[in-house]
């Protein structure tokens, strides 16, 4: 993937296709310090390709701002993995070794193996490691022991902020970021009642000790108008969602009220921990090691009821376990639905559920609540489903056939304009030694330099325009493959729905939208 020789100052040469990217890391704690700013290390590895005549590099810059660098789970880091896998990088700074990663075996897998087989040259520049210096080595004991010493700090960094949180959980203070829902944080973060939002709570609950069900509950908090918690949240700020479905609330929300004891004035933190430090996924807590306050914050409503509304949970939950013995059987049969986890209300955005009744149906069941929004009790029988749908792809794959089927793709001539690149790269590099040794004036050197960039543009603009051309054409033939699959089948199965289709909206009046997969598919789409 590199072109040209190393030039003596040690600078590696890189295609024009291929990026020299500074990779930039800022987890919140380190954000405290100066010195690791967004803005300071992109000053460092700026004025490092200055001073290594990497300036007429193609340079991309990747960011991964608020992440810890203990996994690797952050989205520009897999942006660059994905390029490298691509041979699309020819070179990664980075201001440190601990920007790119804290963990040991990670990190020096990546830096020992993964890149130098993509022939990817590492520069962490406050180390003064370069890869392409050290000609294969690793860098021995000092690399090693700088990866150690990173884990073990990001490690113990994370253990100090874990039991700071839980010493501030124990003496009363908020930890979460937002709050429970019916309070409001003061300053103090003190939990202080929000009237607008405890009307909805007591309302809730009193209806469910009345024996209401859920869906009248809902129905209710819709009608009285009462934003649901997630609207709630972003009161303050632009509303984002559409203002007919502010009001509407899930049935798994209002339980999760229903269930939470803080609304009796008891304060409860600790529930979940983190599952490995360095990783975002969490673990329930046994619920006897809750951290428990009693008579933390005003209540919302009384323990009494509070209890009442848990003995209907115990009573309910007794008689669901005698239910018909043919509930699983039920369940069994919607998973062998081809169009299961595929179908969305076109009008809502929701994902429409299956409804095994006397005839199985995708229902959208987000806007039960709401009589008057346009998808309330939106449904559509699978058989009828399934029939539009197969009958759609039968057409789009004839088509698919027609039109694409006689042209089979042509491999373009990428590797004469890659070398055209090359040389002016080469030619490029080689003005720039001349000014650089007075062989040529400044003047000299802009008017040159000028006609090769003009020309090395227009070159690489070609090449971008064929290798385009070419991708369309390989996504054609892939088209051209599955319709003819397509054409051999004569239901609708689930291999063909995995294969052919992104999304289906269903809206009001039954139309049925089908988002295609293939590209060819689309293209051809009436």
């Amino acid at each position: 993937p590199f072109s040209g020789s190393a030039m003596n100052s040690g600078r590696q040469n890189v295609l024009d296709n291929q990026y020299t990217v500074k990779y930039i890391r800022l987890s919140q704690e380190d954000a405290k310090s100066d010195s690791l700013s967004i803005e300071n290390q992109r000053l460092l590895l700026d004025r490092h390709i200055f001073e290594s005549n990497m300036c007429n590099h193609n340079i991309l810059e990747l960011v991964d701002n608020g992440y810890t660098g203990t996994n690797f789970e952050r989205p520009a880091v897999q942006e660059l993995l994905d390029l490298v896998r691509a041979g699309k990088v020819g070179c990664i700074l980075v201001k440190d070794f601990s920007r790119f990663g804290r963990n040991t075996i990670e990190t020096g897998y990546f830096i020992e193996r993964v890149f130098p087989l993509y022939r990817v040259r590492f520069i962490s520049v406050d180390d003064g490691f370069d890869s392409f210096a050290l000609d294969g080595d690793t860098g021995g004991i000092d690399v090693a022991f700088k990866f150690l010493v990173n884990e073990q700090y990001s490690r113990d960094l994370s253990v100090k902020i874990r039991t700071a949180r839980r010493e501030k959980a124990l003496r009363g203070e908020d930890v979460s970021k937002n709050g429970v829902f019916g309070y409001t944080l003061d300053k103090s973060r003190k939990m202080v009642i929000d009237p607008k939002a405890a009307e909805a709570i007591k309302l809730i609950f009193e209806m469910y000790a009345d024996k209401k069900s859920t869906a009248d509950i809902a129905e209710r908090l819709y009608r009285d108008g009462h934003p649901s918690p997630a609207v709630w949240k972003k009161y303050k700020r632009t509303l984002t969602e559409k203002a007919e479905f502010h009001c509407v609330w899930k049935t798994g929300v209002i339980l999760s009220i229903l269930k939470d004891e803080q609304y009796t004035g008891v304060y409860i933190a600790g529930k979940t921990k983190t599952v490995e430090i360095g990783s975002r996924a969490r673990a329930q807590v046994a619920e006897e090691d809750w951290i428990r306050i009693p008579d933390h914050h005003e209540a919302i409503i009384s323990r009494e009821l509070f209890d009442t509304v848990q003995e209907r949970f115990r009573v309910r939950g007794e008689s669901l376990r005698k239910q018909s013995p043919n509930a699983p059987k039920r369940c069994a049969d919607s998973a062998a639905i081809p169009l299961k986890g595929k179908v969305g209300c076109g009008h809502c955005g929701h994902a429409m559920e299956i409804i095994n009744s006397k005839n199985t149906d995708f229902r959208c069941n987000f806007t039960l609540p709401a009589p008057d929004a346009k998808c309330h009790k939106l449904r559509i029988p699978n058989s009828e489903l399934e029939k539009v749908v197969m009958e759609n792809i039968k057409q789009q794959a004839e088509m698919v056939v027609a039109s694409m089927g006689a042209n089979p793709p042509q491999n373009p001539a990428v590797s004469e304009h890659e070398a055209m690149i090359e040389n002016l790269q080469i030619e490029r590099q080689r003005l720039y030694e001349s000014v650089v040794l007075g062989d040529i004036s400044r003047e000299e050197y802009k008017v040159q330099k000028s006609a090769v960039d003009a020309e090395l543009a227009r070159a690489q603009q070609m090449l971008g325009v064929i290798r385009v051309q070419y991708d369309k054409r390989e996504s054609n033939t892939t088209a051209v493959d599955a319709a003819r699959k397509v054409l051999k089948e004569e239901s609708l199965i689930r291999e063909l729905v995995s294969m052919l289709i992104d999304k289906i909206l269903i809206y009001p009046d039954k139309r049925v939208e089908i988002m295609w997969k293939l590209a060819g598919f689309a293209d051809c789409s009436p």
